[in-house]
């Protein structure tokens, strides 16, 4: 089977030459139609083989389209934009896909991606009719958002979803969107005098109003769309009206209306993710976290797939996290929060507003790899707090960069000069630099504050190092206090003080508490060297 591939364009140069290469092998021949391009763009299509046929512009898509369909030969068409690519990891299962299109006439949607400049993750995916047998009957209607369904509908051609992908670019900038949304405005106005009644039309027209900040006329056009009974037929189309007013409702002040469409919604669509998160922002805008909270545990289970309505699924995954965080922060849960933050981040790693709390979450797990990003990115952020940069110093003294690690404790300290973390973790870190005088008054600083197993046994750690053996002495008496343990018989010498540091030592070691193990140990160790025979001079 022969594929033809059927353009329209108008000065695309500049985008041009990325669709045209990247259809190279996969297509039979290229179509272009050109309707009063004024830079070099059919030198462009005949540069990648394309044959180019001019047209006069007369302000209607369709049959620019159709003009296109009439100088094609192949048995099927793929019709494209100029801003339009095929990514290169969709091409050999494109190739597939061709070897295996039938004899007997079928259209397909492929999966149709929008980038968008907030982020991938704000990127749409819908299902659009992108390919279709070339048959007698078979043509565009409607000279702006064109579509060649009805025709196909009309001729019993079955139409498959098919899960290939087509990077669409032409929206991806606001400003772009904008200027596009005031051209097709005047078209789509005038495509609505031609037919009162065409419920695409109705469709653009709102979202239209919309993007340009006309809520009053957007939320207009969307009521006359649910009005339409061919329109209620299609269910997936119909939740996303109701859902998108249910939205402008909300935003033009007219919250109970809004809040029963988008329960009516869900009772309708029980399957559907939409109206669960419309209906959850909603809730969120008011504050009321509570009813937030039902709303956004079902909508954590929901699956989000691929449909006609244009759907941003990392966006809706995103922001389901998030919502879930503030939730359970306004709940009290911090460590819910944080895991809900987190799972934020990583759909959306440009988001930084909750960078101290993701971080401290995954140190708390041990994962400092993955508290790292979200702490430095709080800290470049302007961060006064000094739990952030203790935390933060943790993070770079499992990164091994010590001097970074004493940087931030530093700033936590001078932020609060009492933060006993930052006190502790400094003093480890200075103890494990050698830099024992240095360490030392900040474990007694912290232990003024706070009694600690790993601060007393620091301790013990540097009176060994100092030959002062009462302060290993009584820092092993605290230990043995706070493991529930007892000496066995008298303690009579440093030989036996040694072997209680051991027996400290394997105890902490069966708990898993490695840290304040190591300094038993090391203790012992040192104690021991004691006993050693001394060089004779």
């Amino acid at each position: 089977m022969r594929l033809s591939l059927c353009m329209i364009v108008r000065d695309e140069e500049r985008d041009l030459p990325l669709c045209l290469e990247s259809v190279q092998g996969l297509v039979d021949e290229i179509i272009v139609v050109d309707t009063g391009s004024e830079d070099r763009t059919p030198q462009v299509a005949r540069e990648f083989g394309a044959k180019v046929y001019p047209f006069r512009w007369i302000n209607d898509f369709a049959a620019a389209r159709n003009e296109s369909l009439r100088h094609a030969t192949g048995d099927y068409i793929l019709w494209l934009d100029a801003d339009d690519v095929i990514p290169e990891e969709e091409r050999e299962r494109f190739l597939e896909w061709k070897k295996d299109l039938p004899e007997r006439p079928t259209a397909y949607k492929f999966v149709l991606e929008s980038p968008k400049e907030g982020g991938d993750f704000l990127n749409e995916f819908c299902y659009q009719l992108r390919v279709f047998p070339r048959l007698p009957g078979v043509r565009f209607i409607r000279r702006i958002h064109e579509s060649v369904v009805e025709s196909l509908q009309a001729l019993k051609v079955p139409i498959v979803d098919y899960d290939l992908r087509i990077l669409h670019r032409g929206y991806s900038r606001k400003e772009e969107m904008e200027r596009k949304g005031r051209r097709n405005l005047k078209m789509l106005l005038t495509a609505l005098a031609e037919d009162p009644t065409d419920s695409a039309v109705l469709w653009h027209l709102s979202m239209t109003y919309n993007l340009l900040g006309d809520k009053e006329r957007s939320a207009h056009y969307a009521e006359l769309l649910l009005k339409d009974p061919t329109w209620q037929r299609e269910r997936v189309w119909r939740t996303a009206v109701v859902c998108h007013l249910g939205s402008l409702y909300r935003d033009l002040g007219r919250r109970e209306e809004a809040e029963r469409l988008l329960q009516e919604a869900i009772e309708n669509d029980p399957s559907s993710p939409l109206p669960l998160f419309f209906l959850a922002h909603l809730y969120l805008k008011e504050g009321d976290h509570m009813r937030a909270f039902k709303v956004l545990k079902g909508l954590r289970e929901k699956e989000i797939e691929v449909s006609p309505v244009p759907l941003p699924p990392r966006a809706i995954r995103f922001y389901t996290h998030l919502w879930l965080g503030s939730c359970y922060e306004a709940m009290g849960d911090r460590e819910r929060a944080a895991e809900e933050y987190s799972l934020a981040s990583e759909i959306n790693p440009r988001w930084e507003d909750k960078g101290a709390e993701i971080g401290e979450f995954y140190l708390r797990r041990g994962d400092w790899e993955r508290a790292l990003p979200s702490l430095e990115k709080a800290a470049r952020a302007g961060s006064t707090d000094p739990s952030l940069w203790s935390n933060l110093g943790v993070a770079y003294r499992r990164k091994g960069e010590a001097e970074k690690a004493e940087e931030a404790y530093r700033h936590a300290l001078a932020l609060d000069p009492s933060h006993f973390n930052a006190i502790s973790n400094l003093a480890h870190l200075l103890l494990e630099e050698g830099r024992v005088e240095e360490a030392e008054p900040f474990f007694e600083e912290a232990l003024k504050r706070e009694e600690a197993l790993d601060l007393r046994l620091a301790l013990g750690y540097i009176s060994s190092l100092k030959g002062e053996i009462m302060g290993s002495v009584e820092a092993c008496d605290r230990a043995l206090k706070a493991l529930g343990m007892t000496p066995e018989g008298v303690l009579d010498g440093i030989e036996d003080l040694a072997r209680l540091y051991l027996r400290i030592a394997l105890s902490l070691q069966q708990r898993k508490r490695h840290r304040e193990a190591q300094l038993a140990t090391r203790t012992a160790q040192t104690l021991l060297q004691y006993l050693s025979p001394q060089p004779q001079g």
